[in-house]
């Protein structure tokens, strides 16, 4: 087996990238005190002196687009699986994600390359994908190897999986969910692309559990989040094929159209289908699910210069100087640009828009200043308000009504109203900004609904409405919510009680990291609820959450050695674990102090 191989490069600038985006501040920002910055003018001036003149209002307009795309930010992570160890080996995959790499590098992305990797790799990469992509305007998680579909549930799978039993593929392979999940934390575009819907050689070998789940052929189809993409190599319940040459017909399409200039990401991916489908005689169908907004998202927005008289290479210039700033600008959340276009531009036609965009984007910063807490992206801690000197419950509502009221279709200002009026105990009013949030397609805010109505303090309990948004969040794939879910279905609140569920349930929030759903995980197979008891396994997923800092499991295993099930009778390892579990309580409630 070839070992695995993690590489993390910083995104490469394009050719001439310092010299264009210099020429944009130098015209936007002016040239007092920048003595370097002069130099570099000059040097850009006698190469491109000709073309300059004629055509410096079009070249700000593609500079501008091109480095207000990188100030917010590209995160890709890369993966290649082909040399496997329990299943036949791939050609491809590992030329793939490299040739894939170099690709995004060149447009701005700064790449994790994970090549042949184990479980363990996939699940470290992903980890410091998740890290880095938040803030990000576009996050990529690109995958070719082996995949499958489990019981409607797609899965990735990693060079060193042995997959004999659908209780394996939970525990060794990677939820495509979980990978959705990551890309949706960028604040623009989310993109999943899989190369892996090939015919499943763990098929065969699959043995399946009391669930009876089906393993199927390819992969099945997805529903994500708003800003999210899933580009599939072949239609759902297909296979891609592998290819004879350097790359697979798939990603050799992808490749040829991923820095094509000017070409809008929906526009991509429909040229890629159309190549692969000519080149497979219609055999190999890839596809997109999900659905964007009308803004247009760009992965190479240098548009295709056609070339003059002279040589030199032009676009039409638009007729004036303003509009063509503005076009750029226009949907820009950085405020210094707008200031900077009303100082350069006072007689602009697009003065009032600029300062109506400017005044509304100092509110939404205001807002997310003051609704800032500790809670984290599933929202599962206590929520609290930013503690500045000048930071009320009212003052973070106040920003927030304000910045729900100019940007109305934006997720993220309902929901931190929400959380501001929820720091209030306005629980009511709380609710009605969760909901609006949730219909505008915040996950996060269902999952909140879905504690209010479980909180006896908060909302009168309703388990049935605790149900319904603790389902909503977890199909938007917040395991937090998921092993909520689990809960209910476990102790038959809101619903019959159904163990082999919330074991379903369990093991989607086990796969995505959620280490309480592991301990649950370990509690139903002590008891033999919903699958056969079997105390080695509830001891493996015990010290699965223990290991993940989980004090409630480590008490768990120190009654397995009190008592002697599936291991030997050990009264000094029992108290051994009861300690740690006391250390990481009090740790625990140490830290949760702090934040408040």
């Amino acid at each position: 087996m070839v070992a695995s191989q993690i590489c993390v490069e910083p995104a490469a600038e394009r050719p001439n990238q310092q010299q264009q985006a210099t020429a944009l501040r130098v015209y936007m920002f002016g040239l007092d005190g920048y003595s370097f910055v002069m130099r570099q003018v000059r040097s850009f001036l006698r190469s491109y002196h000709a073309w300059f003149a004629t055509t410096v209002v079009v070249a700000i307009l593609a500079i501008a687009a091109a480095s207000e795309s990188r100030a917010e930010g590209r995160v890709a992570l890369v993966i290649g699986n082909g040399d496997y160890v329990n299943s036949k080996s791939l050609p491809n995959p590992a030329d793939d994600a490299t040739d894939v790499s170099d690709s995004l590098k060149r447009l701005g992305f700064s790449v994790t390359t994970v090549l042949n990797g184990t479980y363990n790799d996939i699940r470290q990469a992903i980890r410091s994908f998740n890290i880095q992509v938040q803030g990000a305007e576009i996050g990529l998680i690109y995958y070719a190897g082996h995949g499958m579909e489990l019981g409607g549930e797609n899965w990735l799978i990693p060079v060193d999986a042995d997959l004999k039993t659908d209780v394996d593929v939970a525990n060794s392979a990677i939820s495509l969910k979980t990978i959705m999940q990551s890309v949706s934390r960028a604040t623009g575009l989310g993109l999943v692309i899989i190369d892996a819907c090939r015919d499943n050689p763990f098929a065969a070998k699959i043995a399946s559990s009391k669930l009876t789940r089906s393993v199927e052929r390819g992969f099945a189809r997805v529903e994500p989040t708003t800003n999210v993409l899933v580009a599939y190599a072949a239609k759902d319940g297909t296979t891609a094929k592998d290819g004879d040459g350097r790359n697979s017909p798939y990603t050799s399409a992808l490749l040829r159209n991923l820095e094509r200039p000017g070409l809008e990401v929906g526009q991509m991916f429909r040229r890629v289908r159309d190549e692969v489908m000519a080149n497979s005689n219609r055999e190999q169908q890839p596809f997109v699910y999900g659905s964007l907004s009308s803004r247009p998202f760009y992965l190479n927005q240098t548009a295709t210069l056609p070339a003059t008289s002279s040589g030199a290479q032009v676009l039409a210039v638009p007729k004036a100087e303003d509009e063509a700033i503005w076009a750029t600008i226009k949907e820009s959340n950085d405020s210094q640009l707008l200031q900077q276009f009303l100082i350069k531009f006072p007689d602009s036609s697009h003065d009032a828009d600029a300062r109506e965009r400017l005044a509304g984007l100092q509110v939404a910063d205001e807002c997310d200043r003051l609704a800032k807490s500790f809670i984290d992206r599933d929202g599962t801690r206590t929520i609290s308000v930013s503690r500045g000197d000048d930071t009320t419950p009212d003052a973070a509502t106040a920003a927030c009504e304000q910045a729900m009221r100019r940007f109305p279709t934006t997720s993220r200002y309902a929901f931190e109203a929400g959380r501001a009026y929820e720091a209030r105990k306005d629980y009511s009013a709380a609710r009605q900004r969760y909901e609006m949030a949730s219909m505008l397609g915040s996950a996060p805010a269902a999952f909140r609904l879905g504690l209010l109505y479980t909180a006896n303090d908060r909302l009168p309990t309703d388990y049935v409405q605790a149900r319904k948004w603790f389902t909503k969040a977890a199909d938007q794939n917040i395991s937090a919510a998921m092993f909520n879910l689990g809960i209910l279905c476990e102790n038959g609140r809101g619903g019959p009680q159904d163990y082999a569920k919330a074991y379903e349930i369990y093991s989607k929030a086990a796969a995505s990291g959620d280490r309480r759903a592991m301990k649950h995980l370990g509690g139903l197979y002590e008891m033999g609820h919903g699958v056969q008891r079997d105390y080695a396994e509830s001891l493996r997923w015990y010290k699965m959450a223990a290991d993940l800092g989980d004090w409630s499991a480590m008490v768990s295993i120190g009654k397995l050695y009190e008592r002697g099930l599936g291991v030997a009778k050990s009264t000094s390892n029992a108290r051994e674990w009861y300690r740690k579990a006391e250390d990481a309580e009090n740790a625990e409630k140490k830290m949760l102090k702090t934040m408040h």
